[in-house]
């Protein structure tokens, strides 16, 4: 009986042991798998609410003087940018030439507002000491993702047009992947005109919910 135990408790810390060793590995590949996913134009549309609504969160903690709250909204927002900017630039977009031309034109005039709004949350003065630097963080993240799509927005135009050069209209999807490194998050392609200076990193939320808005060529927000 005392053997059967013993060979029982084993057995558990053995598992328990294999279910330690490999969380980092899932981990991992879910962290890469979400740098290589496949969007559509409604996932970017859903990605920008979800990014808006981090920033608004932020601001709400903000004025109400709630400074851990505030950053870890921002630290969100941060991931959300980041991880939608490695969809687009190194990861593929599903859809056709007019669909990846709008994901890229949304992107752009959301991240040029919510640098708008990080931006005056600076100058206002009525945030907490503490998570100024944060707020100047979450710009530069805000700054880089428009740069990024803003390099990419040139592209997708250009393919557009080379499309209906060809005489081909609308409903032809395709999946379309980074084309000559441009627009890469790390910094690669062109700097546009009037962007700021790029910065942060990648990864996944961390607790606060978020929804928000995009703008885009032709249609309403998502």
């Amino acid at each position: 009986m005392i053997g059967k135990l013993v060979h029982a408790k084993g057995t558990g810390l053995f598992l328990a042991l294999a279910v330690v060793i490999a969380t980092p590995f899932a981990t991992r590949a879910q962290s890469q798998g979400e740098d290589t996913a496949t969007l559509t134009l409604k996932n970017v549309k859903e990605r920008i609410k979800q990014n808006k609504n981090y920033l608004e969160e932020a601001k709400d903690r903000g004025k109400a003087g709630d400074a851990a709250g505030m950053e870890t909204a921002l630290e969100n927002y941060e991931r959300g940018t980041r991880g939608l900017d490695r969809a687009l630039a190194s990861g593929r977009f599903e859809g056709d030439v007019y669909d990846r031309e709008e994901a890229f034109n949304r992107v752009e005039k959301a991240t040029g507002k919510h640098s708008e709004v990080l931006t005056d949350l600076l100058e206002s003065g009525k945030i907490p000491e503490q998570a100024r630097p944060h707020v100047e963080h979450a710009l530069q993240v805000s700054q880089k993702g428009r740069e990024m799509a803003l390099t990419n927005l040139q592209e997708a135009r250009a393919q557009r047009r080379q499309h209906e050069a060809s005489g081909q209209g609308r409903g032809q999807s395709g999946v379309y992947g980074r084309s000559g490194g441009a627009g890469q998050p790390g910094g690669i392609g062109g700097r546009p005109s009037g962007v700021g200076t790029p910065g942060g990193m990648g990864g996944a939320p961390a607790s606060t919910p978020g929804a928000g808005r995009g703008a885009g060529g032709g249609r309403g927000p998502g």
